[in-house]
């Protein structure tokens, strides 16, 4: 492996977690993140065994870094079989297996928002076959039209057609959730 990707990998991994060596359940603490002071609920997890953190939630998505085992993470939801996992200092989320990690705390401690709900759109934005800007467009929303969201893909919100069309991906950024 070349040294700069190894420098890149460590320094990735280093901002995504801290090490509490020897970590009991009862003793770890509750979450100091970024995440937790934007409003972000966020529950500590503990990673069983190395695991990569990818891009998005799924093995299609890129590799970003690799967790050791034994290592705190802030978790801020789930997507499927798949955590979000978000820096202490301001990097990207990320995704690891659910299988390679497990929650330090009560079992309900609080997770993040659902996605799910009445969204605005803030803009006029292309619906998208899939969560990313590689996958085709298959219809424009004019701005200020409210969406159903039904879940969520990193970056992006799965759209449920009012149409009977199979759901589509808008960028997150330009959509606002409508309250109640």
């Amino acid at each position: 492996m070349r040294e700069s990707k190894r420098v890149k990998i460590a320094l990735a991994v280093a901002l995504l977690i801290t090490p509490i060596p020897g970590c009991k359940k009862s003793d770890a603490p509750q979450s100091t993140s970024k995440a937790a002071a934007n409003g972000e609920h966020t529950r500590l997890y503990i990673t069983v065994q190395d695991v990569k953190v990818r891009s998005g939630p799924g093995t299609r998505y890129k590799i970003i870094a690799e967790i050791k085992g034994g290592y705190t993470v802030n978790v801020t939801g789930q997507e499927g079989e798949w955590l979000r996992v978000v820096s202490k200092h301001g990097k990207p989320p990320g995704y690891i297996d659910h299988r390679f990690a497990r929650p330090t705390g009560p079992e309900n401690a609080p997770m993040a928002r659902s996605p799910r709900g009445t969204y605005k759109t803030t803009a006029d934005i292309p619906v998208r076959e899939g969560p990313g800007m590689h996958y085709r467009s298959v219809a424009t929303i004019p701005q200020e039209t409210k969406v159903m969201v039904v879940g969520a893909e990193g970056d992006w919100l799965k759209v449920q057609s009012q149409h009977g069309n199979p759901p589509g991906y808008i960028e997150r950024r330009y959509a606002e959730q409508v309250p109640g």
